[in-house]
């Protein structure tokens, strides 16, 4: 009985805790060159903050960055850390001048006159609906307080022109946006060889392995039971339609533990969720599979082929819908893995750089590889005034 009362009582009190530090140092000066960058609430050094946080240590501009760290990261120098829900965090967050998250705030954040919110997002160009479009599949706790969220932010990142239109409504949102690209995207107007490089000797393979990245991304259930791929039939598949030696990078979303998906790995499947940079497995992988995943958007900006697999998509199609027609889209979709392993192999090369161009006119990119410089200097012009 004494146990079944502690972890409530914990959570209370440590929700009261953060509410009193944050409203006491609300009062403190603000520091205008400070920064305070989160991806997932501290899930690790990545997505379009990190790219930011980059070009803000390239610059050596002696601003205070900070990152919300709930794991001991390896943070470039210059990026200190700061655990998430703490008595630090709470001081930081509530006299830095600029934040920068890519996912929702939550209940106890307070949103300073002279603080500058930018929502960078994590999800970007997808195919499943999200957020408004969604809201009837979304808990009431989330639309409440993500509302509010919405109302504190001064500042949202687009790529195209498709979802500069379409994130107004679908995040509760009048604000600016900045239609500059989106900061991890830069890294595909880089030279690929290097990340390519890097990627093959962190799995230990051979120079030339050709590497299949198979990123499904998450169900509000938490539940792994559709990620069925047949590993196996997929290499032997690959290695029939386009040559050479293949491996498998199996990338689970964030809000997925790798730990709860059971499948044995092999120096042929590799296990790539640990890796920090999601950017560098695209660049350096020559085909992805993933399922509603905005992972597979980017494929068609970089002409790299692209294929989805999702044995639930009726179900998604049910509960949150879908924001493009199968026919507008340049991939196909498999609802099994012998449909799968059929389109693999008559995967058409020609046909399918014709549909990505298509597809990304009618989207309608703004990516250039400047999305973080543009991001910075707008801080930097605002922080300055």
């Amino acid at each position: 009985m004494i146990k079944k009362w502690i972890l409530p009582l914990y959570l209370w009190a440590h929700r009261l805790m953060m509410k009193v530090c944050w409203n006491l140092f609300i009062h403190f000066p603000l520091d205008r060159h400070k920064v305070v960058f989160s991806n997932f609430n501290g899930g690790g050094y990545g997505d379009n903050p990190k790219f930011i946080a980059q070009e803000f240590l390239r610059r050596n501009c002696g601003w205070k960055l900070y990152w919300v760290s709930a794991s001991d990261y390896d943070l470039p120098e210059g990026l200190t850390p700061v655990r998430p829900n703490t008595i630090a965090f709470a001081w930081h967050m509530a006299t830095a001048g600029t934040w920068v998250d890519d996912t929702r705030k939550l209940y106890y954040f307070k949103k300073r006159p002279g603080q500058y919110y930018i929502q960078t997002w994590h999800g970007g160009l997808g195919l499943k609906k999200v957020e408004k479009d969604c809201e009837e599949a979304l808990s009431k706790e989330y639309v409440a307080y993500a509302k509010i969220d919405s109302r504190n932010m001064d500042l949202l990142l687009a790529c195209c022109r498709w979802e500069s239109e379409s994130y107004r409504e679908a995040f509760w949102y009048d604000g600016p946006i900045l239609e500059k690209g989106i900061p991890k995207n830069d890294i595909y107007f880089e030279d690929p060889a290097p990340y390519i490089r890097k990627v093959h000797q962190h799995f230990g393979l051979p120079e030339g392995t050709k590497l299949a990245l198979y990123a499904p991304t998450y169900r509000d259930s938490r539940k792994t039971d559709m990620y069925n791929l047949d590993y196996s039939q997929l290499l032997a598949t690959l290695e029939k339609r386009f040559g050479g030696s293949w491996a498998v990078l199996v990338r689970m979303h964030p809000n997925v533990s790798y730990k709860d998906y059971p499948l044995t790995y092999t120096d042929r499947i590799l296990n790539a969720s640990p890796y920090e940079n999601m950017q560098e497995l695209l660049v350096a992988s020559d085909i992805i599979i993933s399922d509603y995943s905005g992972c597979a958007f980017d494929f068609p900006m970089i002409g790299k082929p692209g294929f989805l697999y999702a044995e639930d998509y009726e179900e998604m199609k049910r509960t949150k819908d879908y924001y493009f027609r199968l026919e507008d889209l340049p991939f196909t979709l498999a609802l099994t893995n012998e449909q799968l392993m059929e389109q693999i192999k008559h995967f058409d090369e020609n046909d399918y750089q014709k549909k990505c161009q298509e597809f990304c006119h009618m989207l309608g990119f703004y990516d250039n590889g400047h999305a973080s410089e543009a991001v910075v200097d707008l801080i930097m012009q605002k922080m300055d005034v």
